[in-house]
C-alpha cells in the first residue's frame, strides 16, 4: 500500500544564476523528501505559457511512500 503525492517546483530559468538558484532549491526540497521516505515515481516538465513573461520554468514531480 502506498501514498502518492505530486509538487511542482521551478527547474529551470533563461537567466544562468538563476537558474542555479532554482535548481539549488529543488534539490534540497526533493533531497528532504527522499530522507523522509518518499520516493520518485516520475518527473513532468511543463510547458511555459508564452503570453507570460515570467521565464521561469516548472516541472511536476510524482512521489510515492510505502505505508508502514
Amino acid at each position: 500500500m502506498y501514498t502518492y503525492k505530486e509538487i511542482e517546483l521551478v527547474t529551470k530559468n533563461s537567466s544562468w544564476w538563476k537558474q542555479i538558484k532554482y535548481r539549488k532549491e529543488s534539490a534540497l526540497i526533493l533531497n528532504n523528501y527522499r530522507n523522509q521516505g518518499w520516493k520518485l515515481v516520475k518527473k513532468i516538465g511543463k510547458e511555459n505559457n508564452i503570453l507570460k513573461v515570467d521565464t521561469r520554468s516548472y516541472s511536476k514531480y510524482f512521489l510515492k511512500k510505502k505505508l508502514i
